[in-house]
């Protein structure tokens, strides 16, 4: 008998030891798979016993809050990595810049509470961009309108100042130096306009020798006297596809930055030539050159290194040259500046 009770506790024995063998097998696995869920989450998750200190992490805690971090109370965590004087909507700033934000829940029966942190400093530069191009944009509504709206009255000074008797040699000074700055004024308001107005397209065919006589003939009276401008074009028969109008314009604004890149006389040089499959109109001029820390920045909106002038010209131009499926690209030296827009060819048109 007593050998039967113990086969019989043995093999009970045996079935509890198996039972209990495969719950913490089961016990083991659920704590993997736990652990990489906290793992694969996207923000930081803190455990904090009742006292505050860190008794649990993840990995993406120490990529944001750095080591150590087990055992720290959170209090001593937040004097360490966080800055006490720049948050705001409810987000932390970190030392190193990044803006974290930060949800906690207490634990049942208060035994501590769950942290967890996600990194919004990405989110937080896009809104401040879009709120930062919402106030541009507001801007240049508002400067555009403001630039139409001159339009008229200063049409009206310049014809006044035509009128003025010059039979004085003074005079004549006066009124032409008060011409020159409402002509200043005006291609002001016009490249306030095209700017915000955008660069159009459209599909007609523009020959490019036409073009270039016509742009000298709309700059004509417009440069200085004492300025030179000579056109040379490749071959007579070229043409691209696009707006005659708004090529015509750009071209005028680079010849008139040329005459403008010197107190001295300027010799500027209009050329056209077919490579690789495009036309390159450029306007070379024998200026003293742009300095090399502002060659890359010519193209910005409003940047400008003449007193008078908008920083608006010749970010038409890139603007245009993008409309039309080309770029514009800038060169200088001591010797002079060569401004270039690279627009498709037609390719109806003959290139030989």
């Amino acid at each position: 008998d007593l050998e039967h009770k113990v086969n019989a506790l043995t093999r009970k024995l045996n079935t509890e030891q198996s039972a209990r063998q495969r719950h913490l097998k089961q016990s083991a696995a659920l704590s993997r798979r736990l652990n990489q869920l906290l793992e694969s989450l996207p923000g930081a998750i803190i455990v904090l016993n009742s006292d505050g200190r860190v008794i649990h992490h993840n990995s993406e805690a120490h990529e944001l809050l750095g080591r150590p971090l087990l055992d720290l109370r959170w209090s001593d965590i937040v004097r360490r990595e966080i800055r006490d004087d720049e948050n705001a909507d409810g987000n932390l700033k970190l030392k190193d810049g990044r803006w974290l934000n930060m949800a906690r829940r207490a634990l049942d029966g208060d035994e501590g509470e769950v942290l967890l942190l996600s990194d919004v400093s990405e989110s937080r530069q896009k809104a401040e961009v879009r709120e930062r191009n919402q106030r541009l944009s507001a801007i240049g509504e508002m400067t555009a309108e403001f630039a139409h709206q001159v339009r008229t009255p200063l049409a009206s000074a310049m014809l006044y100042a035509a009128q003025i008797d010059v039979s004085e040699p003074a005079q004549q000074r006066i009124v032409a130096k008060i011409s020159e700055r409402l002509c200043d004024l005006g291609r002001m308001v016009d490249d306030m306009l095209q700017f915000a107005g955008g660069p159009k397209s459209t599909s007609e065919q523009v020959n490019v020798h036409t073009l270039i006589a016509s742009a000298i003939q709309a700059v004509e009276g417009q440069i200085r006297p004492e300025s030179t401008l000579t056109f040379h074009v490749a071959n007579r028969d070229t043409c691209i596809i696009g707006n005659e109008d708004a090529l015509r314009g750009a071209l005028v604004n680079l010849i008139k930055n040329s005459d403008q890149a010197s107190h001295h006389a300027v010799r500027i040089v209009v050329n056209a030539g077919v490579s690789d499959g495009k036309v390159q109109l450029s306007v070379n001029d024998d200026a003293d050159g742009i300095p090399d820390e502002f060659v890359d920045r010519i193209f910005e909106p409003f940047f400008t290194t003449r007193p008078q002038g908008t920083g608006l010209g010749l970010s038409v131009v890139r603007a245009v040259a993008a409309a039309h499926g080309g770029d514009a690209e800038c060169t200088s030296s001591s010797l002079g500046t060569t401004v270039s827009i690279n627009l498709p060819i037609f390719e109806g048109a003959n290139d030989d």
